[in-house]
């Protein structure tokens, strides 16, 4: 177990936990050598295959140079732990950063910005984009995985359950891989995803911000059944105000067959996103 304050490898220095869950714990800490704060995320279980399996896609991952997509730095040994640290980003999440300011007493969320949501948008458009045309899949795109810097630079994190595209990497853990909310339906019977399932969860979280609910509500079993065959509550009925192109493409995000969902280039035409290319190492 890590604790703040703890040394690893007489390089890293613990300060104080970030979070975590399953898959590992996250820290941000002061790395010596490179004389900067990282964050360090540890990795839960390290068997010989998955360990093999995450070191390919690691690699893979570091080699993707985006503005929008957190910069990896280096996997890590300590005895038998493994950890690997990257770019500690400061911000607000996704929800924060489009609907800024402070519940209501009633706990109704601040009201939305729209040209915040805009330019979110499309700063994440492009980073899902550069992932994908790199071959990855990102499968647990939420509001808490998209942070927004102070000078409006959108980041996506948490590439721990990325895959590549070839079923053959992709999970066997026996069940779905994700965030139940932003679960795209294929996603949540356990099917072979596609780059299909992130822009899903672009889509409830489009929805979030216009209406300021996700889709589909009540416990877990409920929701994962609801995605297969119920239609969420239109937009216009929760957000009669919200623009109407953005509506359009929330529908369209949220289809249960993941090949009526819009593709990466057509999100980007529709939301006029400016293209940043991803750099090679």
């Amino acid at each position: 177990m890590l604790v703040s304050g703890q040394r690893l490898i007489q390089r890293f220095e613990l300060r104080r936990r970030l979070g975590g869950g399953g898959a590992g714990e996250v820290f941000e800490a002061y790395d010596a050598r490179r004389d900067e704060v990282v964050a360090l995320k540890s990795l839960a279980r390290a068997d010989g295959t998955l360990l093999s399996r995450f070191k390919r896609e690691f690699r893979a991952l570091q080699d993707i140079a985006h503005p929008n997509l957190v910069s990896l730095h280096e996997l890590v040994r300590d005895d038998e732990r493994w950890f690997f640290t990257m770019e500690l980003v400061r911000g607000h999440h996704f929800l924060e950063h489009v609907r800024p300011g402070r519940l209501s007493t009633g706990g109704a969320r601040p009201p939305l910005d729209e040209g915040r949501l805009r330019g979110a948008l499309a700063q994440l458009t492009t980073a899902l984009r550069a992932l994908h045309h790199a071959g990855m899949i990102h499968r647990d795109v939420k509001p808490s995985n998209v942070l927004v810097t102070g000078d409006g630079r959108v980041v996506l994190l948490d590439l721990g359950l990325v895959t590549a595209v070839d079923p053959s990497a992709q999970s066997t853990e026996g069940g779905p891989v994700g965030t139940v909310d932003y679960m795209a339906p294929e996603q949540a019977l356990g099917q072979r995803v596609t780059d299909a399932a992130d822009w899903y969860a672009v889509g409830v979280m489009l929805y979030e911000a216009l209406t300021g609910t996700v889709p589909h509500t009540g416990h877990f079993l409920q929701i994962l059944v609801d995605k297969q065959q119920v239609e969420p509550r239109p937009v216009p009925e929760l957000a009669p105000d919200a623009p109407a192109d953005l509506v359009a493409l929330c529908h369209d995000l949220l289809q249960i067959e993941p090949g009526n969902r819009p593709s990466g280039a057509e999100v980007a035409a529709r939301l006029g996103a400016v293209e940043l290319a991803a750099r090679g190492p």
